[in-house]
């Protein structure tokens, strides 16, 4: 667990202890019932200090992994591929990948965004196909009008919810599946709007395309990013949806390919 929760966590308990010493108070309540209450919240204020001041750091560190076996990647099957590169490039950040076409809009989780250049501001992205072949709409929707909004979401529990349900295969507009209306997610933390710059193939006979976008506007929370910068969810390893690898976690069990 980070310390990050850890600290909001006992944030949270201090705000409930205060909150209930001023109900019991008004209530007239047994004064050694409130006194316990303010051992509680003395106690963990006390804690949280600690771990803010860095004296408890310690507790935090984690038995760090160590590179001491090569394999051959000609030779691991597709699923066992996958699982390496995803477990040694991780975590990654989930984008929604807001697309149209003059039937609906269409919405995608991406994880394979990245930006490349900040003069001028372009990002990469590789779109795969489906497992029968097809390209996703997320494709042809861009090659029809070049345009998409890439958006990275808060990281709650719902937006991990809605991000798998993004990732269901469906006939239809996947913003019903969602509830909510596009082209923007109402738990977007930054949107970057997009248009398609350049559309080329993968060598070595992959099947996904490599997607270049220039960004033409970014909405963003407040003007200036703040140092520690912000709580996004991300992707790490295959399918857990969370904010960091040592915070919670959601499990995809939605696939396009």
């Amino acid at each position: 667990m980070s310390k990050i929760v850890v600290t909001n966590f006992l944030k949270r308990c201090i705000k409930y202890a205060d909150d209930s010493i001023s109900r019991k108070t008004e209530r007239g309540d047994d004064s050694e019932i409130i006194a316990e209450w303010n051992s509680y919240r003395n106690y963990t204020q006390y804690a949280l200090e600690e771990i803010e001041k860095g004296d408890l750091d310690h507790w935090f560190a984690r038995v760090s992994e160590k590179a001491e076996m090569e394999l051959n990647m000609d030779e691991l099957d597709h699923k066992s591929r996958g699982q390496w590169l995803s477990a040694a490039v991780s975590p990654r950040p989930l984008a929604l990948i807001s697309t149209r076409n003059e039937e609906r809009e269409n919405i995608a989780p991406i994880t394979s965004v990245s930006v490349v250049s900040n003069t001028p501001p372009l990002v990469v992205m590789s779109l795969s196909q489906t497992r029968d072949g097809m390209k996703r709409d997320t494709y042809l929707n861009l090659k029809e009008n070049g345009e998409c909004e890439i958006q990275f979401l808060a990281a709650n529990i719902d937006a991990a919810k809605d991000a798998d349900l993004a990732g269901k295969p469906v006939e239809h507009s996947e913003w019903d599946l969602l509830e909510a209306d596009g082209p923007i997610h109402p738990m977007a933390v930054f949107v970057l709007r997009c248009k398609l710059v350049e559309d080329n193939p993968l060598p070595e006979g992959a099947v996904a395309r490599l997607l270049t976008l220039k960004v033409e506007s970014i909405i963003v929370p407040s003007y200036l990013p703040n140092e520690e910068g912000y709580s996004l969810l991300c992707q790490h390893g295959l399918d857990r949806l969370t904010p960091s690898p040592q915070d919670w976690g959601h499990i995809a069990t939605h696939h396009r390919s």
